[in-house]
């Protein structure tokens, strides 16, 4: 169970609040907001701009 460090209340997993940005996935606590991680999404293939006909 995830422990917030600013409000100190407990939270299931599932209680979360995460947002999905591009290849991060940042993870906050549904009572005050603060931030308690961010992960790098594995797996993804990463989004590459390619310049044609140069």
């Amino acid at each position: 169970m995830p422990r917030c460090h600013r409000c100190e209340t407990d939270h299931d997993a599932t209680d979360l609040v995460r947002h999905d940005r591009r290849s991060v996935l940042l993870v906050h606590c549904p009572t005050c907001g603060c931030l308690l991680g961010q992960y790098r999404r594995h797996g993804d293939r990463p989004a590459v701009d390619r310049l044609k006909g140069v």
